[in-house]
C-alpha cells in the first residue's frame, strides 16, 4: 500500500534520491494524464518513456488503483488484474525512448469512472566515483489514467461549510458518475450582498487537491475571500471544461 498526503498535482511525482546532483529530468513520461474507455478500441493507450540522461537507465512499470479519502489523502493499491502493461521493464540507452502499452482489463460494464496509475520506478544505479552513501538514486513517477464509461458526467455541489482556524472548510460532493477536476470548474460565491466569480486559475491558487472521484465527498480548505461573510455564504459550482 502506497500513500501520499496531497494531490495538488493530478499526475503525482515522487523523486527519491540519496545523490546530491540534480536527477529530476533523468527521464520523462508522456502523457502524464489520460483517459480510457472500459471497452473497445479506446480501452488501450500508449505512453512514451524517454531517457533524457547521459547514462542508460532501467525503469519498471507497475499497475496501481487510486483512492482518495474525504480529507484528500491519496492511496495507491496494486491493480494488476485491471491493467495490462507491456513491457513491465524497460532498459533505455541515453536519448532513446520506449512505447509502453496500457490495456484496461477490468469490468467492461462499470457504471462510474475509475482512477488508475501506471507507476514508473527507476531501478537505482551505482555511479562510479561517488561515496557509498551517495550512490543510490531513483526517480519515480505516477501517471493518472481515468477509465470512463460512455455518457458519464460529474455533478459537484457544496454539502456544508464552516470556519475553522481562520480558514473556510468546504465539503464538496460529486454525486455524478464521472471524475472531474477543479480546473474544469467555475465557482459563484455569494453572501447575499456581494458575489465573486472564481475561475480555474483563481481556484488553483486557493485550493490544493484538484481531483474529485465520482460518488464521493471531500473537504477542501481555502483562505477566506475578502468582503464575503460566511454567515450567509452560498457557493454554486459549474463544470466548464
Amino acid at each position: 500500500m502506497i500513500k501520499s498526503n496531497s494531490i495538488g498535482l493530478l499526475a503525482l511525482v515522487c523523486i527519491s534520491t540519496m545523490l546530491l546532483a540534480p536527477v529530476a529530468n533523468a527521464y520523462k513520461v508522456q502523457p502524464m494524464v489520460a483517459e480510457m474507455a472500459p471497452i473497445g478500441k479506446n480501452a488501450q493507450l500508449s505512453l512514451r518513456l524517454e531517457n533524457n540522461d547521459s547514462e542508460s537507465l532501467t525503469v519498471e512499470m507497475v499497475a496501481l488503483k487510486l483512492i482518495i479519502n474525504a480529507s484528500g489523502q491519496v492511496e495507491y493499491i496494486p491493480a494488476d488484474d485491471d491493467l495490462l502493461i507491456i513491457p513491465v521493464t524497460a532498459v533505455l540507452k541515453p536519448g532513446r525512448s520506449q512505447a509502453v502499452m496500457v490495456r484496461y482489463l477490468g469490468k467492461p460494464d462499470i457504471t462510474q469512472s475509475e482512477a488508475y496509475s501506471v507507476g514508473f520506478r527507476q531501478v537505482p544505479v551505482n555511479i562510479e566515483g561517488q561515496a557509498a552513501s551517495q550512490v543510490s538514486m531513483a526517480v519515480n513517477f505516477n501517471t493518472l489514467i481515468n477509465v470512463v464509461p460512455a455518457n458519464a458526467k460529474p455533478n459537484l455541489a457544496v454539502e456544508k461549510m464552516n470556519l475553522k482556524d481562520g480558514q473556510w472548510h468546504i465539503t464538496i460532493n460529486n454525486s455524478g458518475n464521472s471524475y472531474t477536476r477543479l480546473s474544469h470548474t467555475q465557482w459563484l460565491v455569494s453572501d447575499g450582498a456581494t458575489s465573486v466569480k472564481l475561475n480555474k486559475e483563481q481556484l488553483a491558487d486557493l485550493i490544493s487537491g484538484n481531483l474529485f472521484l465520482p460518488n464521493s465527498s471531500r473537504t477542501v480548505i481555502i483562505k477566506p475571500i475578502e468582503k464575503l461573510s460566511m454567515d450567509n455564504l452560498d457557493i454554486k459550482i459549474n463544470i466548464v471544461k
